[in-house]
């Protein structure tokens, strides 16, 4: 069994591989890229391969893509790692060396759990909708307060729905410019309820078809989003 650690990197990450003895076979740079581990695994998988990668966020594709090439992985919380590296009274930087090391002695600690491909899928749909309704509430009080300072006050949550905007727009205003730059804001608010409309119907159709999203109702904001997807409250 050979044994690899890898610090990753945004553009280049760096290996280190040693034999089962810690006898170092290689070490350097790769490109943080799918045939850049693809070569790596290859050359050193002969007897077998171990490798092992501080949790980030690039590591889910990483360890999906070693683990393909048949690579065992273990992800680790680089925290945990530094305080096990620093016990041992090591004073270089916790990188592939000592990850390397620290996994051929078994003295890793315990794995970060890694959820499969639909679970990412799950959670990246969940994030977006969360960043799109934030987006979506920053766009409402960023209008609310240019229009306050011309004279227009309006009570909080008080552009929330697409009835709000269309109530507004259709008062009109004495200046021109003032119609333009609602009339903008309006139409982003318009893109923005559109896409979270979107991933409602994705998650609601998950739902449908995965226990996983059934139990994430019990959680107050899927409660929000999959408890209510008819109601108008919310976008108008």
């Amino acid at each position: 069994m050979n044994y690899c650690g890898i610090d990753l990197g945004g553009v280049s990450s760096y290996a280190f591989v040693t034999d089962e003895k810690g006898n170092k076979l290689w070490s350097g740079p790769i490109a943080t890229e799918k045939v850049a581990f693809e070569r790596l695994v290859k050359k050193f998988a002969g007897g077998g391969l171990s490798i092992a990668v501080e949790a980030g966020n690039q590591t889910a594709w990483v360890h999906e893509e070693l683990v393909k090439l048949g690579a065992e992985v273990t992800v680790v919380h680089p925290t945990k790692v530094k305080l096990i590296a620093e016990s041992r009274r090591k004073t270089d930087k916790i990188d592939a060396k000592i990850l390397c090391e620290l996994l051929r002695l078994n003295a890793l600690p315990h794995p970060v759990h890694m959820p499969g491909p639909e679970a990412r899928e799950l959670r990246g749909l969940l994030v977006a909708r969360r960043q799109l309704v934030s987006a979506r509430s920053k766009l409402s009080n960023v209008a609310r307060g240019m229009l306050r300072q011309t004279g227009v006050r309006l009570p909080a949550g008080g552009l929330s729905s697409l009835a709000a905007w269309k109530r507004l727009l259709a008062g009109g205003f004495e200046q021109e410019h003032l119609l333009l730059i609602v009339s903008a804001y309006y139409d982003s608010f318009l893109a923005l309820t559109k896409s979270i409309r979107e991933l409602d119907r994705q998650l609601a159709q998950r739902e449908n078809n995965e226990p996983r999203v059934q139990r994430l109702k019990t959680n107050r904001e899927s409660r929000i989003i999959f408890g209510r997807l008819q109601s108008r409250s919310a976008i108008g």
